[in-house]
């Protein structure tokens, strides 16, 4: 059941105009469209490429998704699921990334500073093409958006994934 007492906040990361780098841009717009069905407590937000700016966007959160894309560690359109614990204990952290500024780098910034939600969860695309000038992002990466979607609709708790939210 989806809760209606938290505040949550779904946060895709990329560039859309860098390939596959734009994943969680794709599945925000996907999750925007279908917005009329997701309670007045779920915000889904574009979050760019902002880097630390992205503190600001965590501040009120009380739970929070984050898409973004991950190279090189695992197969071209796998989904990798990441908690708080997951970040912290990672020795190489960078592999997630805002575009210049690494991703892990911001969470912990944002745990120091106490702005971090107490739930976080992190859906990471394993991606090919980022460095290619392209408003599509690969098949690959393509074929994994209606799971991400699921995922992120699991997370919610909704339970109210149907074929009309799945894109064909």
């Amino acid at each position: 059941m989806l809760r209606t007492d938290l505040t949550i906040r779904i946060l895709g990361f990329g560039n859309p105009l860098m390939g596959d780098d734009g994943i969680g841009i794709h599945v925000i717009e996907h999750l925007k469209q279908m917005h009329a069905e997701l309670p007045d407590n779920v915000e889904v937000i574009d979050a760019g490429v902002c880097g630390f700016d992205a503190l600001g966007l965590l501040e009120g959160a009380e739970k929070l998704i984050i898409v973004d894309s991950v190279k090189g560690v695992g197969d071209i359109g796998s989904i990798h699921r990441f908690v708080m614990d997951d970040i912290r204990k990672a020795t190489s952290r960078c592999h997630l990334s805002l575009h210049g500024t690494c991703l892990a780098d911001v969470l912990c910034m944002a745990e120091h500073i106490q702005e971090i939600p107490e739930e976080l969860i992190i859906f990471a695309v394993e991606v090919d093409r980022t460095d290619d000038i392209s408003l599509c992002i690969s098949d690959r990466v393509q074929a994994s958006l209606n799971e991400i979607v699921t995922s992120i609709l699991d997370e919610l708790g909704s339970g109210a994934v149907t074929e009309q939210y799945i894109q064909k």
